[in-house]
C-alpha cells in the first residue's frame, strides 16, 4: 500500500480543483497562529499546475499569512496568559523564542517568516513581548513574502521535474518523516 504516494497524488489533484486558492489562503491565515501545516504544501502544487498566476497566489498567500500573524500577535498581547493557549507553544520553545527576540529584535521575524520554524510561535511571542506593530508587519511581509514567492516561482518554472523526482521517492520520504514525528512525540511525552 502506497499511502504517501496516494497522498501526494491527492494534493496534486486538489491543486487542480476550482476555488482551491480559497483553501490555500485560509490555511495561510490560520497557520500563522494555530494550524501546524504550512501553506507551502498546497502553494507548491497550485503553482505547479500553472492554472493561476504564481505572482498573484504568492502575494495573496503572503497577505493572508501576515493577516493571520496579526491574530497571533493579538493572542500574544491579550490572551497568552490563559492556560489553554500555553498549550499552543511549548514552554521551552517560548523561552527560546523570547531570547531570540531579545537578541535580534525584528530581524528574527524575517528569519521566522522565511524558515520552517513555527511562525505561530513567533507571532504570538511578538505580541506577548509588545514588539512594535509596524516593524512586526513589515518584517512578517518580508520573511513570508520571500518564502512564498520563492516556493511559487520554483514550482511554477521548475516544478514538473522536481515533482517527478520527488514522487519517485515519496514513500521513503513520508515513512522517514512519520518515524521522526513519532520519535518526537514519544520523546516529548515520555
Amino acid at each position: 500500500m502506497r499511502i504517501f504516494t496516494r497522498l501526494y497524488d491527492y494534493i496534486i489533484e486538489l491543486a487542480k480543483k476550482k476555488n482551491v486558492t480559497k483553501y490555500l489562503y485560509f490555511i495561510s491565515f490560520i497557520e500563522s497562529f494555530i494550524f501546524p501545516i504550512p501553506p507551502d504544501v498546497l502553494l507548491a502544487p497550485i503553482a505547479l499546475t500553472k492554472k493561476y498566476n504564481w505572482i498573484d497566489i504568492a502575494l495573496k498567500t503572503t497577505f493572508f499569512s501576515v493577516l493571520g500573524g496579526l491574530v497571533g500577535y493579538l493572542i500574544g498581547i491579550y490572551l497568552y496568559e490563559i492556560s489553554f493557549l500555553k498549550n499552543i507553544i511549548n514552554e521551552s520553545v517560548f523561552i527560546e523564542v523570547k531570547s531570540l527576540f531579545l537578541k535580534h529584535g525584528v530581524l528574527i521575524m524575517i528569519i521566522a517568516g522565511f524558515t520552517p520554524l513555527p511562525f505561530k510561535a513567533f507571532t504570538i511571542i511578538a505580541g506577548y513581548m509588545s514588539l512594535a506593530l509596524l516593524p512586526f508587519i513589515i518584517s512578517s511581509f518580508i520573511g513570508r513574502g520571500i518564502r512564498f514567492f520563492l516556493v511559487a516561482a520554483i514550482f511554477n518554472y521548475f516544478g514538473l521535474s522536481i515533482a517527478n523526482k520527488l514522487k519517485k521517492y515519496f514513500e521513503y520520504i513520508g515513512t522517514i518523516l512519520t518515524i521522526l514525528l513519532l520519535f518526537l512525540i514519544y520523546y516529548k511525552f515520555s
